[in-house]
């Protein structure tokens, strides 16, 4: 059973002998729980209480006047106040306005660590390559193994053209076999072509290297290169405009990163510089014999283009090889760094 305020609208568990409510002091009503109707408790009072004493009418005044039925029934009885019960009201503040937790206390600190004999982990600081500077020896090493592969590839074909020049030399005094004859000459004009392909494929990949190392030592400065793309891949390419162009493109890179290494990187790439010159004075010259040589029919003009072609090919076979060994020292790769200062060390504190 509940009892239930009608005035304020409240309601609370049925308590035995409270009939007022405790907040507004109006009368409470029993309800049942379940059916939410009105009941009689099992506390009340089955006894009618007595009807108040009605004041005397005029016609009760008389001695001798009977009272009325209405006049002999007791007055209701206005029924007991009990005294308020003792309440106590708390304020919650609601939850979204409560404070954050405090943090629990941090675990106390262990002692200082103690090793029984001095560790050596620490006293060498073996540093892993970054995966930058990996990405940037990646040009350098295609064009190291391109070099590797063409250099072979020049020295067969200065080989078979001087086997080639050593049957017409013979051919002169007396004759040969018809087969030396076009086995050699095929000879020639494969290795020749062969020679030419591996020029080619050995241009583009330096081209490539060429770029790479100008973005690598402009991105060291802190800056991007003063030259377009077109312009070092012409300065590159066309023949004998690279014998100048590309040793300038070098140093404009070293100079650019400055250093210790920069002014040995001018060094080196001076000497390739004149070793290149003088590879392709060769080569020129041996372009104008052999110009000659398809326009004419002279023999020994067609001997000496095969001499400076035997010439051109065998110190082109040694500047790539000897180029090869030095490709990635006409580069510089730090500006702090020098080649002959030991690696670093640190030492740690042990308890």
């Amino acid at each position: 059973m509940l009892d239930v305020c009608l005035r304020c609208r409240i309601q609370a568990d049925h308590q035995p002998g409270r009939t007022t409510c405790p907040r507004c002091g109006g009368p409470l009503t029993v309800l049942d729980a379940a059916t939410r109707r009105p009941v009689t408790p099992p506390d009340a009072d089955p006894r009618p209480e007595p009807a108040p004493p009605r004041a005397p009418g005029p016609q009760m005044r008389g001695p001798r006047e009977q009272p009325t039925v209405a006049a002999q029934r007791p007055a209701a009885r206005p029924p007991a106040r009990p005294a308020r019960p003792a309440l106590r009201w708390t304020a919650h503040r609601p939850w979204n306005t409560l404070p954050a937790p405090r943090p629990a206390a941090p675990a106390p600190r262990a002692g200082t660590p103690r090793y029984p004999q001095i560790p050596g982990w620490g006293l060498f600081d073996d540093v892993a390559p970054a995966a930058a500077e990996t990405a940037a020896q990646a040009p350098d090493s295609r064009l190291r193994r391109c070099l590797q592969m063409v250099w072979p590839i020049l020295a067969v074909a200065a080989a078979l053209q001087l086997v080639r020049y050593v049957v017409l030399m013979v051919n002169r005094s007396r004759p040969i076999p018809y087969w030396i004859d076009i086995a050699s000459l095929w000879l020639v004009l494969l290795s020749g072509a062969a020679a030419v392909a591996a020029a080619v494929v050995a241009v583009y990949v330096f081209v490539r290297w060429m770029v790479a190392v100008r973005e690598r030592s402009y991105a060291l400065a802190g800056y991007a290169a003063p030259r377009r793309r077109w312009e070092v891949i012409a300065l590159t390419v066309i023949p004998f405009v690279n014998v100048v162009g590309a040793p300038l493109l070098l140093l404009e890179a070293a100079e650019a990163v400055g250093g210790a290494q920069a002014a040995r990187a001018r060094r080196l790439i001076t000497r390739v510089a004149v070793a290149w010159a003088l590879v392709s004075a060769i080569g020129l010259i041996a372009l104008v014999y052999r110009i000659v040589a398809w326009s004419g029919d002279t023999v020994q003009v067609g001997a000496d283009a095969m001499v400076w072609a035997t010439l051109s090919l065998a110190v082109s076979a040694v500047f790539v090889a000897w180029f090869e060994s030095r490709v990635s020292r006409v580069v510089v790769t730090d500006t702090d760094a020098d080649a002959g200062e030991p690696a670093p060390r640190r030492l740690v504190v042990a308890a």
